[in-house]
């Protein structure tokens, strides 16, 4: 089949050009040829009209295309573009050249055709080498990107098993937090339940000694009452004679039972305000932080205590996610909650660490890369380093110290702008910014000290009842 169908090519092949037959002409000899390849070797006069391949004389007066020689040559092409995937799309032939302009392989025949005449075009051979080399420096940038995407995809499965633990974590916290309330009120139930069971008792053994003690009188006063009624009953003369004994009878039970007081059991002590009085006592075992602060932000060197107070730097780096939120390089890390509004306190426990830096920072700050502390990089903060209390002003203030601070109290009045910096035993500012350019700021921490940790204090709690006077 494959022989046949060569020997049908070399049929529907032109002998001068050597492609399959475009607009097909047949001379009287009975050979064919393009009308294009014939029309270029008689000349544009048409004066030499010799077969080119006999050299017989042809009597064509005017060359016409034979229609069903064309429509074979046509049906062919298709078959052969079918059949070869490397042919020419257009005219079925082996694809030579390589078009720059449309960056497509093309045949001989292209190079002719008015889609190509003005291309430029050159070897495959030559084309093939150029591409891979293009293609090669094409694909350094692609690269590139897809190794940022596979490192985004190793963050974001890490993040995914960090997600886990966390829940995890978090989920351990709450239980044994909520364990802890829970046992507080199952000790309040028992002990406020003992209080009533003692009162019940101590009561119902009062009124049970008071009910023996009516049996008493009960019991003589109903003997009394029999003796009378019998002496009435008697003859008038023995009823006179003991009548002075029987009158005084009567006498003794003019007396009214006692009636008896604070007996019954004190429910208002008991069930007044008993929410209240228990959401109360909880003062003892909750405590409040004003800030806690936001591990999503901690860089990997930090340790935070599971309530969210302590933050303690380690020589080791721990394996965190690299999300947008957190510090990459610097010891450093946010408060959890922002404040855009009011007037807000709280007191960090610097006592014994030897590099600190407190204060507050934009919400927007950049969290990757290192920074300079100053008010126009978005940060308002004091720090110790060195030995040396400086606050991060521009250009960087030393701080006055009559002793060093356990505690620094940091106050942040978003209204007036401004935050400032006590030692709580000191009554003079160690040092007040003015110029908080901010709509939102963070609490700020960084610390650098591997054997000591700083913490946020909590504060004392106060419940106080509207419209009380104390």
């Amino acid at each position: 089949m494959a022989s046949r169908h060569c020997d049908l090519e070399d049929e529907l092949s032109c002998p001068m050009c050597g492609y399959i037959l475009r607009e097909p002409v047949v001379l009287s000899c009975r050979h064919r040829f393009c009308k294009v390849c014939l029309e270029g070797s008689w000349g544009s006069n048409g004066e030499c009209r010799d077969c080119p391949l006999c050299y017989r004389r042809s009597s064509l007066e005017q060359l016409l295309v034979s229609p069903v020689l064309e429509r074979a040559c046509e049906t062919f092409r298709v078959e052969k573009r079918q059949r070869d995937p490397l042919a020419c799309g257009e005219h079925g032939e082996r694809l030579t050249l390589f078009c720059l302009d449309e960056l497509l392989p093309v045949c001989d025949i292209c190079r002719s055709s008015p889609n190509h005449r003005t291309h430029n075009l050159y070897s495959l051979e030559d084309a093939a080498q150029d591409c891979k080399e293009e293609l090669k420096n094409a694909l350094i940038p692609v690269q590139e990107n897809l190794n940022l995407f596979q490192k985004a995809k190793l963050n974001c499965d890490q993040m995914a098993e960090h997600i886990k633990g966390q829940a995890m974590h978090a989920e351990t916290q709450i239980q044994e937090e909520f364990e802890k309330l829970h046992q507080f009120l199952r000790e309040e139930e028992e002990a406020r339940l003992a209080i009533l069971k003692e009162e019940e008792e101590q009561k119902s053994e009062m009124i049970k000694e008071k009910i023996g003690g009516m049996d008493g009188e009960i019991s003589y006063i109903s003997d009394s009452i029999r003796a009378i009624k019998q002496e009435m009953r008697s003859e008038d003369i023995a009823f006179l004679q003991n009548y002075r004994a029987t009158i005084k009878r009567t006498w003794s039970t003019l007396k009214d039972p006692e009636v008896v007081s604070g007996a019954l059991i004190d429910v208002a002590k008991h069930l007044g305000n008993l929410k209240y009085n228990i959401w109360e006592k909880m003062r003892e075992v909750v405590r409040y932080t004003p800030v806690t602060v936001d591990p999503n932000t901690a860089a990997s060197c930090f340790l935070v205590s599971d309530d969210l107070t302590v933050v303690q730097c380690c020589k080791e780096r721990f394996d965190l996610p690299d999300n947008l939120e957190r510090f990459d390089i610097s010891a450093e890390m946010l408060g959890s909650e922002g404040f855009g509004s009011g007037r807000h306190s709280w007191e960090v426990d610097v006592r014994d660490n030897t590099y600190w830096v407190i204060g507050v920072a934009k919400d927007s700050i950049n969290r990757k890369g290192k920074h300079v502390l100053t008010p126009a990089e978005g940060f308002w903060t004091i720090r110790l380093r060195n030995g040396e209390y400086k606050a991060c002003s521009a250009p960087w203030t030393s701080l006055n110290m009559t002793r060093e601070p356990e505690v620094i109290r940091v106050t942040l009045d978003m209204d007036r702008a401004k935050v400032t910096f006590h030692d709580p035993r000191v009554r003079t500012p160690l040092y007040t910014f003015t110029d908080i350019l901010s709509p939102r700021v963070l609490p700020y921490f960084c610390t650098a000290c591997k054997l000591y940790p700083i913490t946020v204090l909590p504060r004392r709690l106060s419940v106080t009842p509207e419209n009380y006077h104390g």
